[in-house]
């Protein structure tokens, strides 16, 4: 008998079940380089659609500012702020896609997802208004994968060496680490989401799709069906808070993850269909191939030869060594770090310890991570019109190319804005925050900047105003109701974001 009243093999099978339900199929560690590789590239395409605004000194946050504009604290760094010219954002921008290409085809697997991971740390503590959930957690992913055998399949690193007889599963703290990353991200929402809107009257989903600045068109349809909506409301929250507990019960598991998988897949894509969160949806949803049982790549590998279970490459194979050993403390260290990381958002009084003495280090690793996601539904929104009086006396409106002053409403305001980034700028940019008063000093700035090279120093501006017409959603059926708001004068360099929130307040 043991220490904890068992026999010693029924112990050991329990600890070798409680192992197994953490094994990542080699396949699956394929597909999720695959996806992450893919996934970085897509987003390089869109910083270098706004290269120019959004990460040059030209733009609407210079390098010089950025410090103390942003309040970083000890630790943050990056690499893009050592200069603000178009030329040196343009080769970090190449470099990163030249490390995502390389982790795609799995060239120098473990180096290129090292430097690809660094490199988008680097770009995301470059404009962190530009962010959203999706990049916070493909930073986390590019993580934890730097200590998994990624070019274990599907890879020129696979291909080059010799094959062995490594078992096609695997298990270590960063398969652990990695799963409960995922896991966290769902029950830091779920447990958040205590608004009354969400456990009582369950109308969060009706106001989430009132939210003009993500809503798309079948979203703003679905408004139509009030009641389906209260029912999706219920539906995410209990999927988000019990679902992934289902993932380690330990008789069925490959059926009961499969159908758990695809419920999330469907949700995520349900979240596409409705709205516009850029990457968010395609990085969780490559995020769930961690979990893909092996049954699932056997059936597909029926289909298509390629997915069979043919041992992956001698060098992935799992050892014993010192070497090994070091690294999985490590990992498990920084594991249990990230869970005290979303812990702290769940409990904060009970955390507090941690948030003044530990989160530092969270700061050098880029660990920050609140997915305390449309917890507190929003009621309030809004969209921006920046007011350029010229030196002649007439008014243009410098978001429309110096057309006339339109005050109405988009028809469609989530068309504005096609690149995620841009279209996250100006949702924290409108918030009422001391952050968001501080940047749009710099935003208008940018605006006449940008309005007098495209008019060759002509038709010069005299000041600006940079007003939100504000929009409260009202309980359904209610129509929403609009007010214009001025955040910031430029001419008396006031700022008046102190009427944007106790309009708020009200």
């Amino acid at each position: 008998m043991t220490a904890t009243g068992l026999p010693p093999s029924l112990g050991m099978t329990a600890l070798a079940k409680i192992c197994n339900l953490f094994r990542i199929d080699t396949r699956s560690l394929g597909f999720l380089r695959i996806g992450l590789a893919t996934l970085v590239l897509w987003d390089l395409i869109l910083h270098a659609q706004y290269l120019r605004a959004h990460l040059t000194d030209f733009g609407v946050l210079p390098t010089w500012s950025t410090s103390w504009l942003i309040n970083y604290q000890p630790g943050h760094w990056s690499l893009h702020l050592a200069s603000g010219t178009w030329q040196w954002q343009l080769a970090l921008l190449m470099l990163q896609g030249m490390a995502a290409v390389a982790l795609l085809v799995g060239y120098r697997t473990r180096w290129a997802t090292m430097l690809t991971w660094l490199l988008l740390c680097s770009i995301q503590t470059r404009h962190p208004l530009l962010l959203n959930g999706g990049d916070h957690l493909m930073r986390m992913l590019l993580f934890w994968s730097i200590f998994l055998p990624l070019g274990a399949r599907w890879s020129i690193d696979n291909y080059r060496l010799p094959q062995g007889s490594s078992p096609p599963r695997i298990f270590s703290a960063a398969t652990v680490a990695i799963m409960l990353q995922m896991c966290f991200m769902y029950w830091v929402s779920g447990f958040t989401k205590t608004d009354p809107l969400w456990t009582e009257t369950r109308w969060a989903l009706y106001y989430a799709l009132n939210v003009d600045h993500i809503a798309n068109g079948f979203g703003k349809w679905l408004l139509n069906f009030p009641e389906l909506l209260r029912w999706l409301s219920l539906a995410t929250l209990w999927l988000e808070c019990w679902g992934p507990f289902l993932l380690f019960i330990p008789f069925f598991t490959a059926r009961i993850r499969t159908l758990v998988i695809l419920a999330f897949i469907g949700f995520h894509f349900g979240i596409f269909l409705c709205m516009d969160v850029g990457l968010f949806s395609w990085v969780s949803i490559v995020g769930w191939t961690v979990f893909l049982p092996g049954s699932v790549w056997d059936w597909l590998g029926r289909r298509f030869p390629s997915l069979s279970a043919e041992s992956a490459a001698s060098k992935t194979a799992e050892t014993n060594s010192a070497y090994a050993r070091l690294i999985n403390l490590t990992v498990a260290v920084l594991m249990i770090y990230g869970a005290v990381f979303n812990l702290q958002v769940l409990a904060p009084n009970s955390f507090r310890w941690f948030d003044h003495q530990w989160k530092s280090l969270g700061y050098v690793l880029r660990f920050e991570q609140r997915w305390d996601l449309f917890a507190s539904p929003v009621v309030k929104d809004g969209w921006l019109v920046a007011v350029a009086t010229l030196q002649d006396g007439s008014q243009v409106d410098l978001h429309h190319g110096g057309q006339p002053v339109n005050w109405e409403k988009p028809a469609m305001l989530s068309d504005r804005y096609r690149n995620t980034h841009r279209r996250m700028y100006f949702v924290n940019l409108k918030q009422p925050s001391k952050m968001a008063a501080a940047h749009r000093q710099f935003y208008v700035a940018y605006l006449k900047r940008d309005w007098h090279e495209r008019n060759g120093g002509q038709r010069r501006i005299q000041n600006v105003d940079l007003y939100i017409v504000a929009e409260f959603t009202k309980p359904y059926p209610e129509i929403p109701e609009q007010k214009r708001v001025l955040l910031y004068r430029d001419k008396s360099r006031r700022e008046l974001g102190d009427i944007w929130n106790d309009f708020l307040d009200e």
